[in-house]
């Protein structure tokens, strides 16, 4: 049986529900501080190089993509060839074209640059050796009368570029350039450098 007065009970539970009451406050206080909201949000990304292929064709009209008719060409002796017959039987002044084809087959667009080309040594082209005969010109160009010469330019992905291989001969006359009769030119390498274009 309690010995406590009612007074000193009553004194006690005061004590004990502020005791409470202040633990209480400091939970919640300390959960104030303590906690916090979060969200998230993530981002995944995944990335692949790029595939290129340039290929080339010789005809009047466009290859289809996919035609037999394109062909790699990554090496010069795998060269595409022009037919002999093309440029066979050139007589002074005269301007011959064969069209050619250029297909980027790439998932890129591509620069694509001519090398310059090395006509050292070729009897009908290189000055030197056809003095005091003027040489024969070739070159690839725009057009098929060979007015504007074919510069380097970015052919979109999946795009083709229809160019012309010209050769051009200056007015020969006889007897001064009877030399330059039945000259045979050896095989002239047309390079075709395509250079993937960084994103800005």
């Amino acid at each position: 049986m309690s010995t406590r007065t009612p007074e000193q009970a009553r004194k006690r539970r005061l004590i004990t529900g502020i005791s409470l009451a202040a633990v209480a406050v400091l939970g919640v206080g300390a959960a104030i501080t303590t906690a916090a909201w979060t969200d998230n949000v993530w981002f995944s990304a995944t990335a692949n190089t790029s595939s290129i292929e340039l290929l080339g064709a010789v005809g009047e009209t466009e290859p289809a993509p996919g035609d037999a008719a394109w062909e790699e060409a990554d090496e010069e002796s795998t060269a595409v060839v022009i037919p002999a017959a093309s440029f066979a039987d050139l007589v002074p002044e005269e301007t011959r074209a064969v069209q050619i084809w250029l297909w980027n087959d790439s998932t890129v667009d591509l620069s694509v640059e001519l090398a310059t080309l090395d006509l050292t040594g070729n009897p009908l082209f290189d000055p030197s050796l056809t003095t005091p005969s003027s040489p024969a010109a070739i070159g690839v160009f725009t057009d098929e009368a060979g007015t504007t010469a074919y510069t380097t330019t970015v052919i979109p992905a999946g795009d083709t570029l229809g160019l012309w291989v010209v050769v051009q001969t200056p007015d020969w006359v006889s007897p001064a350039d009877d030399a330059m009769q039945d000259v045979t030119s050896p095989a002239v390498p047309l390079q075709f450098i395509g250079s993937t274009v960084p994103t800005p």
